[in-house]
């Protein structure tokens, strides 16, 4: 295996200066930049540590340890993710992780990282895109980040100014951890609200109790199982939008985006507006919301993340 396309993506990260605007950087994507066995790697960068993903099993990780080790990797984890499955923990192939959590920045925001006895470090790289937007645009809004998972996005939106931060997701160690973003970034406590819980159940009870927000994040995981019963972006789509248009204000924005190859954005635009439809709202994509440059892709069917932020009137 040639090291010349981890060379070559390396290169190309490090003349746009990324490297020297955040410590969190997917610095190979190997569905649009490998050939062979590099073709199932991505490689995330986390300071001087990295995050390893294989889709399928390769003979790749001595070379990627070696092309690390000549950056000034101090640790690397590698998890492998196979397309049907639960992954195992990830697991260090390179000098002593740390067994706690680390902090490192993107931009002006700072994220908690988790490398061992954890199957993902707690960051999606790939939705840097929306942190800037949120970032530039939350000023003053009243913000509902739903699945908020590590709530990054929750973060962002604080930095950004906004009023109030209510972030809802169905587990309580993500939700803790997304405690732990909003205080390591000295974000007011005052202006948020940690909700656990599922999704369905608590857009309910906010629109019963006449609760409205500025802006209503929607990002699904692609299957949940609650209590109440199940979940697929698949099927559930239109049903999901039509309960966030339940409490979004009149005028307000709805940011949506999927991680998934198996519903085209034909399919996904005709649910969104299906909801919109039904709730009698009137819908304009203010921006598409597309993979960021450090994830290329070849083909369109490589670019799983697909969304919009909407204007809702």
């Amino acid at each position: 295996m040639s090291t010349n396309e981890l060379e070559s993506a390396w290169q190309m990260r490090e003349k746009s200066g990324i490297f020297s605007s955040s410590e969190a950087v997917r610095v190979f994507h190997g569905p649009g930049e490998g050939s062979g066995a590099l073709r199932s790697v991505a490689i995330d960068r986390f300071g001087e540590h990295y995050w390893v993903t294989e889709w399928e099993k390769t003979i790749a990780l001595p070379e990627i340890r070696d092309f690390l080790q000549s950056r000034g990797a101090r640790t690397a984890v590698h998890v492998l993710r196979p397309l049907k499955g639960v992954p195992a923990d990830a697991e260090a192939f390179l000098g002593e992780p740390p067994e706690g959590r680390l902090t490192v920045r993107e931009g002006s925001a700072a994220f908690r990282i988790q490398l061992l006895k954890t199957k993902h470090p707690g960051l999606f790289l790939d939705h840097a895109p929306l942190r800037e937007w949120l970032l530039a645009n939350a000023r003053d809004l009243s913000i509902l980040n739903t699945f908020s998972y590590t709530g990054s996005l929750s973060v962002a939106a604080g930095l950004g100014g906004a009023s109030q931060v209510t972030t809802l997701d169905l587990s309580k160690p993500v939700l803790e951890w997304a405690k732990e973003n909003w205080e390591t970034n000295r974000l007011d406590s005052r202006k948020a609200e940690f909700i656990f819980g599922d999704y369905f159940d608590w857009l309910q009870r906010l629109e019963k109790k006449k609760r409205l927000f500025d802006c209503v994040i929607v990002d699904p995981p692609s299957f949940s199982r609650t209590k109440q019963g199940s979940f697929s972006t698949a099927k559930d789509l239109e049903r999901l939008h039509e309960a966030a248009f339940g409490v979004l204000a009149p005028g307000g924005i709805l940011v949506t985006s999927i991680n998934s190859a198996n519903v085209t954005r034909k399919k996904y635009f005709y649910d969104i507006h299906s909801a919109a439809k039904t709730r009698s709202r009137k819908l304009d994509i203010l921006r598409e919301i597309e993979l960021p440059p450090t994830f290329p892709v070849k083909t369109a069917e490589d670019r799983y993340l697909k969304g919009w932020i909407l204007k809702c009137g």
